[in-house]
């Protein structure tokens, strides 16, 4: 499939129209008749925009492109306050800066706050490199400040309503393991698991076994289930468990613990599965030698 050309914008992401029948981010015939350079300084992002962080790695490759065809499609801007604010093309004006450039090509439109923050969210979410927690929040940003529903914010995306719902879940997370899946610490189908745990204490505690013991999904599944099966068992006086005791805090801490003596003891890879009813050592070899060192030193080299 051939690559998007380089600068196409909301245009070919919005469907609906503005007032003036053109898309919100198109550049029409007698708006490229008014393109101007101004100084790269004199525009400003806007507080408006959606999005926290800014994957360097495509920045680099939109670089190299202005460097050899320069900037293909015009900055669209607003004026605000003596300084013309950015409505769509924040990737492009961080590129320029990088690049030291002197100018940029604009044009001028008029827009509302809540035109700007509408295009600059579906812009965004239509990009490959948004992380699953800004990809959540601008689904939810959307269904509140724009009362759209699920279906109407999947075809504005071009996503299925499935894959916005799940995203939209993600919310549900301990606040801390949220911040994980945008580190990519751990990915949305891990997350995905995790969230069948309704305590979000406990949330956090299997989020990091997961990460420590590097679960597959599947293997966080089954750790999902211990943790939710514990939160459903009654306390020895009838009430309900606290998730810090399930596995308590001090619990977990003590198991990591052993897990680095074992480690140190075996020189490999140990794993502990723990919870108040039961538990699970894993010791990793790599091949027989390895095996029959393990089983000496368990004593159990002659089984």
């Amino acid at each position: 499939m051939a690559k998007q050309a380089l600068g196409k914008g909301l245009g070919a992401l919005i469907k609906k129209q503005t007032g003036s029948g053109v898309p919100a981010s198109t550049v029409s015939p007698d708006e490229s008749k008014r393109v101007r350079d101004v100084p790269l300084d004199q525009v400003v992002p806007s507080p408006l925009q959606p999005r926290t962080t800014f994957i360097e790695s495509p920045l680099d490759d939109l670089m190299e492109s202005i460097r050899q065809h320069g900037i293909i499609q015009p900055l669209i801007v607003r004026p605000v306050d003596g300084k013309l604010e950015l409505i769509a093309g924040e990737r492009r004006w961080r590129a320029s800066q990088k690049l030291g450039l002197a100018t940029v090509p604009v044009i001028e439109r008029e827009a509302s706050d809540r035109d700007v923050l509408e295009m600059a969210l579906i812009e965004n979410l239509q990009r490959e490199d948004l992380n699953p927690m800004e990809e959540a929040a601008g689904y939810v940003r959307l269904a509140r400040e724009f009362t759209m529903k699920q279906e109407e914010i999947a075809a504005r995306v071009g996503k299925s309503r499935a894959s916005v719902a799940n995203a939209m879940r993600l919310l549900d997370l301990h606040s801390d393991v949220q911040l994980l899946v945008a580190q990519a610490r751990l990915s949305v189908g891990h997350a995905k698991a995790i969230l069948s745990i309704k305590d979000r204490d406990a949330q956090l505690l299997a989020s990091d076994q997961v990460i420590r013991r590097q679960l597959t999904v599947r293997a966080t599944e089954k750790l999902a289930q211990t943790f939710q099966n514990d939160l459903a068992t009654p306390a020895a006086d009838g009430t309900k468990k606290p998730a810090a005791a399930t596995p308590a805090r001090e619990t977990d801490a003590h198991i990591r613990a052993i897990e680095n003596r074992l480690r140190d003891l075996f020189a490999t890879h140990v794993a502990i599965t723990h919870s108040p009813k039961k538990g699970r050592i894993e010791l990793e070899y790599y091949g027989n030698d390895d095996l029959q060192r393990i089983l000496e030193l368990l004593g159990a080299d002659e089984v």
